[in-house]
């Protein structure tokens, strides 16, 4: 995990506002009512996340109205196994992101490149012009 220095954390705004912003390159990941990650894949193989925590003020997190803060972006790299879903027949990126979120990863936090990390950088400029 590489943390990114940035004037994202503690700006606030609605979950929808958030969500419509950040739509369609964000997903909302990991979370429970009361916090959670906006994630955004970097990489094609789905093992490669530019992370952005948030926790809720007032309000459940799959609420629009929901007020949320965001928290320090992150990168983060999961290794998964490779090799498992070669013989069911199915196109392989769909297949291997189906099978991943069933898996343990081998690495939850791998070592992540310095081309991610400078990717991960600039997407965060970009929207610490939009949003703060």
């Amino acid at each position: 995990m590489r943390p990114i220095k940035s004037s994202l954390p503690g700006t606030r705004g609605t979950f929808g506002y958030f969500r419509a912003a950040l739509q369609p390159y964000f997903t909302l990941a990991n979370w429970d009512y009361e916090q959670g990650y906006f994630d955004r894949a970097l990489d094609d193989r789905n093992m490669v996340y530019l992370r952005l925590p948030i926790k809720v003020l007032q309000g459940e997190l799959d609420s629009p109205d929901a007020w949320i803060e965001l928290g320090e972006p992150f990168v983060l790299r999961h290794v998964y196994q490779t090799g498992v879903e070669e013989d069911i027949g199915y196109y392989e990126p769909l297949a291997s992101s189906a099978m991943n979120q069933f898996q343990e990863p081998l690495d939850k936090d791998a070592e992540v490149d310095e081309r991610w990390l400078r990717k991960a950088e600039a997407i965060v400029k970009e929207l610490e012009n939009r949003l703060v």
